[in-house]
């Protein structure tokens, strides 16, 4: 779900397709998990509400919930330059 395309091998490229040809709900959670990732990336929080309104009716409509429950937290995530990933990095490691 959140590994680039272009990165798997030819085998797991074919053994995706297979799975995402029987399960079409797999392809609308991919793409919404994408989304959200490149919305972090790109920093585009006016992609937010959007995005929810898009995931509550979708196969990571939980995702969605939680991202509603605390949104404000998730705005400031996607615009502020701050981050805990070097101490969270720390301590799970």
């Amino acid at each position: 779900m959140t590994v680039g395309r272009d990165t798997l091998s030819k085998a797991k490229t074919v053994t995706v397709a297979a799975f995402e040809s029987g399960i079409p709900t797999l392809v609308e959670a991919r793409e919404l998990v994408a989304d959200f990732h490149a919305m972090i990336r790109r920093k585009a929080v006016t992609e937010l509400t959007p995005w929810i309104e898009r995931a509550r009716a979708s196969p990571v409509a939980s995702c969605a919930s939680g991202v509603t429950k605390d949104e404000a937290a998730v705005r400031a995530a996607i615009t502020l330059p701050l981050s805990n990933g070097q101490t969270e990095g720390q301590i799970t490691r």
